[in-house]
């Protein structure tokens, strides 16, 4: 009993040791990569950051507007990814320095450097970046930026995932734990106690009731030693049985007596040899099925770490996803909302022009009556005067009835176009007619300027779709051309081709502006990618048309351009058209 207890806590020490140090070795490598992975994203947030205000701190620093960059940085200090900013000018003079912050003239930077990462130093890692400004086709560096984070943020923001490896060890290594002390009682000490407890019972002159029986016992190691241990007892037994033979023959052959001694300790001896390899066979044969129980637990062990890591990752990348699809959605409603304000801008100065006439002639409208009616109380009125009044009401009259009806024209283009542009409903409409609507909305916005606007589309072209979104692609079509194509006091034009090809509306647009290069037109429908940042661009306008085609119609768009060239869309919307 004492020599098998030994065994099973030597074993199961050596087991569990082995479980431990691989334990404490994934955890460990876990904790860094969570660190080193939350550092890589504090890095990347600076850098984002950097992106952000580039434009601005480069327009101050080239304005000298130090004011101005001191409230920059402390707006960006109060950000939680950020601990500390530098920025300094062209020489090299620093104008602000906030929070934890680096000696940048350390970094022994060459003149060719734009941005790079800080590597962690005494707890601070962050992102370096020149800041240049454009001005007059031309880049010039103005200074630079470098935006410092700690070793403590990156160590806040994994705290719970911390908390859940260490939760998640301690568990599997309890559970482990609990497990193999079953296991090794149930199938090593219980049967070891039951073989032991029927060994002690054995008695010589009755065998039979001193075999071995180990009942519900299915390991084949201990079932060997039954039969070895059983078939050493029905040996005992012939020999008990031959024993007794020979003592008959005794009293007649005293002289085959030592002859039969012998030969039983020889039979004895080789029974025993034949026991004693029995046993080291079962021996051998019990660590080999001990070694690849071993094999097989600690095989199970990694896939249960591989799977949680994939179960984990999984779950991060959903979630990133989630946000990021929520947050787009976000940005392009905000877009659609900033396109009606824009539109409720233009359409506000060319209803105000015509309300202005109209007001003025109901104004000499109202003289003329009043002295008109002072002229016929005061029996003065001639027939000149009557003929006056009336070439005057009349021309008042035109005029008035001529701007009331543009205003309400443009009113009416208005509220079609922003109702359509903040519903997604579906209705009948006539292609040509509501195309010059969309346009009469956006005339405001490139009236002032040389550009011109051409519509080709069939009268007769009814379908039944969602209007608003026809509008938004037009919108964005028509306001991209006049943001980015043309450069200031530069005559452009722009043409819109409406044709129906079978159940499809295809709508070709180009204009004649500066065109995209290579690189430029690989991202054009990316969010946030515009060339005219500082003249108001959000780089959502091209994205809204893709989801539109795609999403909304279930159709195609294509794009052609070449710097110099302009730029020409093809597109092609799946439709229902209302034959006459």
């Amino acid at each position: 009993m004492s020599t098998t207890t030994n065994i099973s806590k030597s074993l199961l020490t050596n087991v569990l040791s082995v479980y431990f140090v691989l334990t404490l070795i994934v955890t460990c490598v876990q904790v860094m990569g969570e660190y080193f992975d939350t550092k890589s994203q504090l890095v990347q947030e600076l850098q984002n950051q950097q992106s952000t205000f580039s434009n601005s701190v480069a327009r101050s620093l080239w304005e000298y507007n130090n004011p101005q960059i001191e409230a920059i940085a402390e707006g960006l200090i109060n950000i939680p990814a950020i601990a500390g900013i530098v920025i300094r000018d062209e020489a090299g003079d620093v104008i602000v320095k906030l929070g934890l912050t680096e000696n940048i003239n350390a970094l022994a930077l060459a003149p060719e450097v734009e941005d790079f990462v800080i590597e962690e130093h005494n707890g601070l890692f962050g992102y370096y970046s020149s800041i240049i400004f454009e001005f007059a086709g031309t880049s010039n560096r103005v200074g630079d930026v470098t935006l410092f984070s700690t070793r403590d943020i990156a160590l806040e923001r994994i705290k719970f995932s911390l908390y859940f490896i260490f939760g998640n060890a301690i568990i599997k290594s309890t559970f482990l734990i609990v497990l193999f002390m079953l296991a090794f009682n149930r199938m090593l000490n219980r049967p070891m106690n039951m073989l032991t407890q029927q060994i002690r019972n054995f008695r010589l002159d009755d065998l039979e009731h001193s075999r071995i029986n180990l009942k519900n016992n299915r390991h084949a190691e201990f079932k060997m030693l039954e039969q070895a241990y059983n078939q050493l007892l029905d040996n005992l037994e012939d020999y008990q049985d031959d024993l007794k033979r020979t003592q008959q023959q005794l009293l007649q052959a005293n002289r085959q007596l030592d002859d039969q001694n012998a030969m039983l300790e020889q039979e004895v001896a080789r029974k025993t040899s034949s026991l004693s390899q029995v046993l080291t066979d079962l021996e051998r044969r019990k660590d080999e099925l001990e070694r690849r129980q071993e094999k097989l637990e600690r095989e199970i062990r990694q896939r249960k770490i591989i799977e949680e890591d994939l179960r984990e990752t999984n779950q991060q990348l959903q979630t990133s996803v989630t946000a990021s699809e929520r947050l787009q959605d976000q940005l392009i409603e905000a877009e659609k909302l900033a396109a009606l304000g824009r539109l409720v801008g233009g359409i506000t100065h060319d209803v105000g022009t015509p309300l202005g006439i109209g007001v003025t002639a109901a104004s000499v409208l109202n003289e003329k009556l009043d002295a008109m009616q002072q002229a016929l109380e005061s029996k003065q009125l001639t027939e000149s005067q009557l003929r006056d009044f009336l070439s005057a009401g009349k021309e008042s009259a035109d005029l008035l009835e001529g701007n009331l009806n543009r205003a309400s024209e443009l009113l009416a283009s208005f509220k079609q176009v922003a109702v359509d542009q903040t519903s997604d409903a579906v209705r009948v409409i006539n292609v040509k007619d509501y195309l010059e609507s969309v346009i009469q909305a956006l005339r405001p916005r490139f009236k002032n300027t040389p550009h011109q606007l051409e519509l080709d589309c069939p009268e007769q072209l009814n379908v039944r779709c969602n209007a608003g979104a026809l509008a938004q692609i037009v919108a964005n079509l028509i306001l991209n051309s006049v943001i980015h194509a043309f450069d200031d006091n530069q005559q452009g034009h722009m043409r819109l081709r409406v044709t129906r090809q079978g159940d499809v509306l295809r709508l070709q647009y180009d204009d004649d502006g500066k065109g995209l290069t290579e690189a430029q037109q690989a991202q054009l429908f990316n969010p946030f990618f515009t060339t005219r940042r500082e003249r108001g661009g959000s780089g959502l306008g091209t994205h809204i048309i893709h989801n539109l085609v795609v999403q909304s119609f279930n159709g195609k768009i294509s794009v052609k351009a070449a710097p110099g060239e302009g730029l020409a869309y093809t597109i092609e919307l799946p439709i229902q058209f209302m034959d006459a």
